[in-house]
C-alpha cells in the first residue's frame, strides 16, 4: 500500500486522446466491444464542439458540494423532494466522522488449481495443487494458498509468477509435471518436463515446504505423469508417457526395477504404449504393481519375481485406463476412458510338482542362498463388464461397515455425474455390481462444461469420521467439489476463477459473503472466510453482472443469454427468469428500500414491492416489478416467468451500469455514448442528462448522504454531480487507464474507485485528494463492492484474484501514538539517566531502541567524563561496555558508527568505538560474524577520507612552524639553545597519521604531492624547476619553500635572498 497525497487536476484531457477502451466483456463477446469503439471512434470528432461547452460548464459549477447538496433547490421543478432518501442531507454521524487514511489486504483468492492430479495429505489438511506448472500447497478447510513448490533445484519456495521458460522450445523446462505424497504426509516427491526429481519435505503443522534434495534425472526419455508411493513408503514407482516404469528405493535414491511395456500381442501392440495409471496393493507384506498404459493394457509385477515370470498381462480395454483398485486379494477392479467397468476375480493358480521343483531350485541359484521367496501365481478373471456410458475420469473404493461384507465403488466422469456402485461379496457366489447413488442433478456438474475429470478419497475425512466430505470431485472448470457418502456437496474450493466480471457483497446478518461472475455461466457465491464457493447453474452462456438485494435474500444474474435470473440466497434456488431483450444483458440494479421486500400479493406485482432495473446491449432499460415475498418463499419448482412493467430506449450506445437512488425515487444510467442520464424509477422518464466526460461511463454511484452521483469514465476521471441543478461539482484525476468502478464509504466524505490500471485509490471529496493508492492486482479491476459497515472493501479482476481490504487507519493511528508515547517515555528515562550521569543505563535504552542519535549522544558523554575524571581519551569506558555486549549488539553499534563516521564532527566518536570494538573482541570473531565485514567495508573508506584531512592538516601546520621560525621567538627566553633543541625534539618525535605514499613516482602527504622525484645525478627527470618542490598550505608570496626537517635549509635560502 502506498500513499498518494497529490492533488487532482481541474479537469481532464481532450478526447483526442489514444488510450485503449478496457474490454468489459471477456471472450466471445470482443465482436460487439469492438463495433462499440469504432462507433466511439467516429463519434469522437463529431462532439469536439459539445466537449468545450462541457468544459465551460464544468468550470462554471466546480463549486463546493455542501452548497450544492444540502442548500434547497427552489427553482427546480418541485419534484426534487424525492430524488433521494428522506433523510437528512448530512447525518450527524457523518459530520464527525474520521476519515480514512490507509487500508491493507486482509485475505486473497489466488488461482491455485489449473487441472491435473492432485494429492491429499492422509492425516491432515493440505492439498497439492498443480496450478500453471508449478505445485501450490492449500489449506483444504479453507481454500486458502499457503505456499508455491516451484521446479527448481536451487529453491524450495517461490512465487509463481516467476517462469523460466525455454528459449528453445517454447516449454517451461521446469514446469512439474507429477507429484506425490508419501503415507506420513512428510515427502514430497516432484518430477519436473526437463526430468529432474526432486524431494521436499512438509510440515504437517503449518504446511511450510522446505527443498531436501534432488535425487538424478528420472531415466525416462519423455515426460513423467505418474509417481505412487508404495504404502511401506519404501518404494516409489513413476510412470512416463515412453511406456516404461521405474521402482525406486526411496531410502537410497536408486532403481531397484524397470518394467517396460512387452512386445507383440503381451502387451496390446497398438503403439500407444505411455503409461495413464499406476497402483500399488495396499498390503505392508505384498510388492505388487498394476501399470495401466493408452492402449488399455494392464500389467500386474510382482517386485519379488525377479524373472518376470508371473506378469498378469490384461487387455479388456479398448480405451486408456484411468482407474484401477484391489478389494481385499480377492477382486480387482479398473475403468477407464472406453466407458466400461470391469470387475475381476483374483484366483490362485495351482502349479504341478514338477514345476514347483523347477522354480525352487531357480529361486535358490539366484537367491545365492538366501531365503526362498515362495511367489504364488495367481490368475485375473473378468466377471462382470459394466457399461456407464460416460468416459471415466476418476474411480475409488469407499470403505463400507466392518460388518458388511460389500464392495463400494464411487465414479465420477463425463456426465458431470458421481455414482455409487454396490456389490455383495457372498461366499461360492460371483457379486454382481449394481448402481446405488447418483448424485442429485441440481448439484450434478453436468456434460455440457466437460464433466468430471477426477475423483479422489478424502482420507483426513475418514479418519475424522466426517461423512459430509468422504469424497472429491474435480471438474473441468478446475472445482474441488467435497461430497458426503450420499453424494450430496457440502462445499466447493474454486481452483480458478479466470476473469472475475463482477462481484457483490450480500448485505445478509453477518455481509460475510459475496456473489461474483467469473467470465462463465456458473454464478458463484464464496463464503469470505474460508472461501468456500457454492455454484448457481442456469444460464446457458455467460454471466456478466451480478447484483445483491439489500435485505440479503436473493441475488440477481444477467448475462450473454440475454435472460434475468432471481436466485434466493437461503438454498441457492433460481425463484424467478426475466426475458425480453434482444441481447446480452450487460448491467441490473435492485430497489434499495429493504421495506418494498416484504411486501406480498397484487401489490407486489402492480410496483408497489421491490423492483429490478436492467440495461443490455440492445440500448434499452426495463423495469421487472419482482413477485411478492409469498411466492417467492413458496416457489421451490420451476421459476416464476417475470415480466418487464416498462421497456424504453435509453442510449444511443451500449448501456455499462444501472444505479438506483437510496429512496428508490431515481435511475441512474451510464453508456458508452459519454453520458449519464437519470430517469424517474416508476416510468423511466427522462428526468436529466449529464455530460462532461470524454469516453464512455463504466460506472454511477448515489452518494448515500449527499444529494450527488459520482460517476467514472475511461477518460480517467470520476466526476460528481450536483442533483439539485445537476453540475459538475468536482472532478479527480489520479489513475493510469480508465476508471472501471467507484464507490462511496458509509460516511458520504470519500470514494474508493478500481480502474483498468490494477490500482485502487481512496479518494476525499472535500479536499480532492488521493488518500491511499492499493496496489495489487496485475490487471483490470473489473469489480469492487463496499461492505454496509464501510470498513471492508472486496474487489475482483482479470488476474483472477479476488482480495479483501480492511481499514486500518485506526491500527495505524494508535501504532502510531503508542510510538510516540514510548519515544516521549525513552526520551525521559535517557535524560533523567544523563542527569544522573549513569550512561551505562542511558546507552542501553538507546540500544534498545534502536536510536542512533541518542547512542552517540551517550556515547559523547561517556567519552567527556572519561578524559574529565581519568584523564584518559574515552577508550577504557568505552571498552568496558564492549565487554558487555553480545554479537548482534556489536553489529548494531558498528552500523551506528558506519552512519556516524559519513560526517567529520562524529568521525572522532565513531573511530574511538570501532577501536574499542577491535581492541576488545578478538579479529576471528568479528570476521566470523555475518554482517560484520561488509558494515566494516562501508567504514573504511570514510575513516581513510577522514585520516587524510588530518594529514592535510598536520602538514599545514608545519607553514606556522616555518613562519614563526622567521619572524624569530615572539618572547625570547633566556636561553635560546634549549629552546631551539626543545623544538627539534618536537618536530623529530612528531609523525603523520598516514604515512607518506609513493604514487607515480611522487612522494604524497595527505593527499598531496610534494617532492618530485629525481634522477640519479640529483637532478629532476624532466628539468622542470617547478616539480622540486610543492608548496604546502597558503601564503601571500610566490616564493617557493621547503617542507619539514629542511628548515634550516630554508632559513638560509632566505637570508641569501635579503
Amino acid at each position: 500500500m502506498s500513499d498518494d497525497n497529490s492533488s487532482s487536476s481541474s479537469s481532464a484531457s481532450s478526447s483526442s486522446s489514444s488510450e485503449e477502451e478496457p474490454t468489459m466483456l471477456a471472450t466471445g463477446d470482443d465482436d460487439d466491444r469492438q463495433d462499440r469503439r469504432e462507433d466511439e471512434g467516429k463519434s469522437d470528432d463529431d462532439s469536439s464542439d459539445s466537449d468545450e461547452e462541457m468544459n465551460d460548464s464544468e468550470e462554471e459549477g466546480n463549486i463546493d458540494v455542501k452548497d450544492e447538496s444540502v442548500g434547497d433547490d427552489d427553482d427546480d421543478d418541485g419534484d426534487n423532494d424525492d430524488d433521494l432518501s428522506d433523510e437528512e442531507p448530512m447525518a450527524p454521524a457523518a459530520a464527525t466522522a474520521v476519515l480514512s487514511k490507509s487500508w491493507m489486504m486482509a485475505k486473497s483468492h489466488v488461482p491455485t488449481f489449473t487441472g491435473g492430479k492432485i494429492s491429499i495429505c492422509q492425516k491432515e489438511k493440505w492439498l497439492l495443487l498443480p496450478v500453471h506448472g508449478d505445485l501450490a500447497v492449500v489449506d483444504g478447510t479453507k481454500g486458502v494458498k499457503v505456499g508455491t513448490l516451484r521446479g527448481l533445484h536451487d529453491n524450495d519456495l517461490m512465487s509463481g509468477d516467476d517462469d523460466i521458460d525455454d528459449e528453445d522450445e517454447g516449454l517451461d523446462r521446469e514446469a512439474i509435471t507429477a507429484h506425490a505424497m508419501d503415507h506420513t504426509d512428510q515427502i514430497i516427491m516432484t518430477c519436473t518436463r526437463n526430468l529432474l526429481l526432486q524431494q521436499y519435505s512438509l510440515d504437517p503443522e503449518t504446511g511450510k515446504t522446505k527443498f531436501v534434495k534432488t535425487w538424478s534425472r528420472s531415466g525416462h526419455t519423455l515426460p513423467v505423469t505418474s509417481i505412487r508411493f508404495h504404502i511401506s513408503n519404501v518404494f516409489m514407482a513413476t510412470g512416463s508417457v515412453d511406456g516404461t516404469v521405474r521402482v525406486w528405493d526411496v531410502r537410497g535414491g536408486f532403481v531397484t526395477h524397470v518394467f517396460r511395456p512387452f512386445k507383440g500381442g503381451d502387451g496390446g501392440g497398438s503403439g500407444r504404449l505411455s503409461v495413464t495409471a499406476i497402483q500399488w496393493k495396499e498390503e505392508l507384506g505384498q510388492l505388487i504393481i498394476a501399470v495401466a498404459r493408452d492402449d488399455g493394457s494392464i500389467a500386474i509385477h510382482d517386485l519379488r519375481d525377479e524373472n518376470n515370470q508371473n506378469v498378469v498381462i490384461m487387455r479388456d480395454h479398448i480405451s486408456a485406463v484411468t482407474a484401477m483398485e484391489w478389494w481385499g486379494d480377492e477382486f480387482f477392479l479398473s475403468t477407464g476412458r472406453d466407458a466400461i467397468l470391469n470387475l475381476w476375480r483374483v484366483v490362485p493358480v495351482e502349479e504341478s510338482s514338477k514345476k514347483k521343483k523347477k522354480k525352487k531350485k531357480k529361486s535358490k541359484t539366484a537367491g545365492g542362498g538366501g531365503k526362498l521367496v515362495d511367489i504364488k501365481k495367481v490368475e485375473y478373471r473378468r466377471i462382470q463388464t459394466i457399461p456407464v456410458y460416460e468416459e471415466i475420469g476418476g474411480m475409488v473404493l469407499v470403505p463400507a461397515k466392518k460388518h458388511l461384507n460389500e464392495i463400494k465403488v464411487a465414479t465420477a466422469g463425463s456426465k458431470g455425474l458421481v455414482r455409487l456402485w454396490k456389490a455383495t461379496v457372498v461366499h461360492g457366489t460371483t457379486p454382481e455390481l449394481k448402481p446405488s447413488i447418483e448424485q442429485p442433478p441440481s448439484q450434478a456438474f453436468g456434460d455440457s462444461r466437460g464433466g468430471y475429470t477426477g475423483l479422489i478419497l478424502n482420507q483426513r475425512a475418514l479418519a475424522e469420521q466426517d461423512k459430509s466430505e468422504q469424497l472429491i470431485a474435480i471438474d473441468a472448470e478446475h472445482n474441488l467439489s467435497f461430497m458426503s457418502s450420499k453424494l450430496h456437496t457440502s462445499r466447493t474450493i474454486v481452483g480458478y476463477n479466470d476473469e472475475i466480471l463482477d462481484l457483490k457483497v450480500i448485505p445478509d446478518d453477518s455481509a460475510n459473503s459475496i456473489v461474483v461472475a467469473t467470465n462463465s455461466a456458473q454464478v458463484r457465491i464464496f463464503e469470505l472466510d474460508n472461501f468456500s464457493c457454492h455454484v448457481l447453474d442456469g444460464h446457458t452462456a455467460t454471466v456478466l453482472c451480478v447484483e445483491a438485494s439489500p435485505c440479503g435474500r436473493y441475488v440477481a444474474s444477467c448475462g450473454k443469454d440475454k435472460t434475468l435470473r432471481l436466485w434466493r440466497t437461503k438454498d441457492r434456488k433460481c425463484v424467478g427468469v426475466a426475458t425480453g431483450h434482444t441481447e446480452p444483458v450487460g448491467a441490473c440494479c435492485f430497489s434499495r428500500k429493504v421495506g418494498r421486500y416484504e411486501v406480498v400479493g397484487k401489490a407486489a406485482r402492480n410496483g408497489g414491492g421491490a423492483f429490478c432495473v436492467t440495461a443490455s446491449m440492445d440500448r434499452t432499460l426495463k423495469r421487472w416489478n419482482l413477485p411478492g415475498l409469498d411466492e417467492l418463499k413458496d416457489c421451490h419448482e420451476e421459476p416464476i416467468e417475470m415480466e418487464a412493467a416498462t421497456s424504453i430506449r435509453g442510449h444511443e450506445k451500449d448501456i455499462n451500469i444501472i444505479a438506483i437512488a437510496p429512496n428508490d425515487s431515481l435511475v441512474a444510467s451510464g453508456s458508452q455514448d459519454k453520458s449519464v442520464k437519470l430517469w424517474n424509477a416508476t416510468d423511466l422518464s427522462l428526468r436529466a442528462t449529464l455530460k462532461g466526460h470524454k469516453r464512455g461511463v463504466w460506472d454511477c454511484q448515489f452518494s448515500p448522504i449527499d444529494r450527488v452521483l459520482a460517476t467514472s469514465s475511461g477518460d480517467k476521471t470520476i466526476k460528481l454531480w450536483s442533483l439539485g441543478d445537476y453540475s459538475c461539482v468536482r472532478t479527480f484525476q489520479g489513475h493510469l487507464s480508465s476508471v472501471l468502478r467507484v464507490r462511496f464509504l458509509k460516511t458520504g466524505l470519500q470514494m474508493v474507485s478500481a480502474g483498468a490500471d490494477g490500482l485502487i485509490k481512496l479518494w476525499t471529496i472535500r479536499t480532492n485528494e488521493c488518500e491511499s493508492t492499493l496496489d495489487a492486482h496485475s490487471n483490470k479491476v473489473w469489480a469492487l463492492d463496499m461492505k454496509p459497515d464501510g470498513k471492508t472493501a472486496v474487489s475482483g479482476g482479470a488476474d483472477s484474484r479476488i482480495l479483501i481490504w480492511e481499514d486500518n487507519t485506526q491500527q495505524v493511528e494508535d501504532e502510531k501514538r503508542e510510538k510516540e508515547a514510548e519515544a516521549i517515555i525513552l526520551e525521559q528515562k535517557l535524560a533523567n539517566h544523563l542527569r544522573y550521569k549513569e550512561y551505562g543505563k542511558a546507552l542501553e535504552i538507546a540500544l534498545q531502541a534502536n536510536k542512533p542519535l541518542m547512542a552517540l549522544k551517550v556515547m559523547n558523554s561517556i567519552i567527556e567524563r572519561d578524559i574529565q575524571e581519568r584523564k584518559g581519551n574515552g577508550l577504557g569506558s568505552l571498552q568496558d561496555h564492549v565487554k558487555t555486549w553480545d554479537m548482534d549488539r556489536v553489529a548494531q553499534v558498528l552500523k551506528f558508527c558506519r552512519d556516524w563516521n559519513t560526517r567529520a564532527r562524529n568521525a572522532s566518536v565513531a573511530m574511538l568505538v570501532v577501536q574499542a570494538i577491535f581492541t576488545t573482541i578478538p579479529v576471528e570473531r568479528l570476521c566470523a560474524t555475518p554482517g560484520i565485514p561488509e558494515i566494516m567495508a562501508g567504514i573504511s573508506p570514510y575513516a581513510e577520507r577522514h585520516f587524510e584531512r588530518l594529514d592535510r592538516l598536520y602538514a599545514d601546520t608545519f607553514l606556522l612552524d616555518y613562519v614563526l621560525s622567521n619572524m624569530g621567538e615572539l618572547e625570547p627566553t633566556e636561553d635560546a639553545a634549549e629552546s631551539e633543541r626543545l623544538f627539534d625534539d618536537w618536530a623529530a618525535s612528531s609523525k603523520l597519521v598516514l604515512p607518506p605514499k609513493n604514487v607515480d613516482g611522487r612522494i604524497q602527504v595527505g593527499g598531496k604531492a610534494i617532492v618530485g622525484s629525481l634522477s640519479k645525478n640529483g637532478t629532476d627527470d624532466e628539468g622542470d624547476d617547478d616539480d622540486e618542490v610543492h608548496t604546502i598550505g597558503d601564503s601571500s608570496s610566490d616564493e617557493e619553500s621547503v617542507v619539514g626537517d629542511d628548515k634550516k635549509g630554508a632559513d638560509s635560502g632566505e637570508e641569501e635572498e635579503e
